[in-house]
């Protein structure tokens, strides 16, 4: 037990040290330091820095999979109609990538494979989801359709990751507003040709 929390807290730091820098902070020194950890039980959990990317990587996925996010986009396509659809899962992309900002950022600026997958099971949720609800979508190729509005999530996603929702577009305002706006602009998208 007590090993895997000494694990926790190391990925733990090392989320800290690339929340406040990039990935050259995260050297073995400040994580043990930051963890209160030791220099040997880093190296017997990880091997070297590398492997503590790995590590966090696999965080990073395995959170996507324990928060059930995607269970819960597809629940979008359950919604009575398309605007409750996008909202649905608008609200599960964004406050997700909210929460889980620090360790997000890392990722987006140093994709991978994994990434990708991520990114087109989302296109296709989003898919799915104008596929029960065409007859609201303007647009007859349902394909690039589901590629645009997912794009147009995306970007406020990164918005949301890398700066507060008052700094993103300028003024106070409140994630809940982001996730308003982002919907309106996707159903806006989706309804129009």
């Amino acid at each position: 037990m007590r090993s895997i929390a000494t694990e926790q807290k190391m990925l733990d730091a090392a989320e800290e040290l690339l929340s406040n820098g990039d990935a050259q902070h995260v050297t073995v020194e400040n994580v043990v330091r930051l963890a209160g950890a030791t220099v040997g039980s880093f190296y017997a959990r990880f091997g070297n820095v590398e492997g503590l990317f790995e590590a966090l990587h696999k965080r990073y996925l395995d959170s996507i999979f324990e928060s059930k996010i995607l269970e819960a986009l597809n629940q979008s396509i359950d919604q009575p109609d398309l605007k409750s659809g996008l909202r649905h899962g608008c609200k599960i992309l964004l406050e997700f990538g909210y929460e889980k900002r620090k360790l997000i950022a890392y990722f987006i600026s140093h994709p991978s494979d994994d990434a990708l997958l991520v990114r087109q099971v989302a296109v296709e949720s989003m898919f799915n989801n104008l596929k029960a609800h065409q007859s609201e979508v303007a647009h007859k190729d349902l394909k690039r359709a589901s590629e645009n509005a997912t794009r147009l999530i995306y970007f406020t996603l990164l918005g949301i990751v890398f700066l507060e929702p008052s700094e993103f577009i300028g003024r106070k305002t409140s994630l809940s507003s982001v996730i308003d706006a982002t919907t309106q602009m996707a159903y806006a998208y989706l309804t129009t040709e």
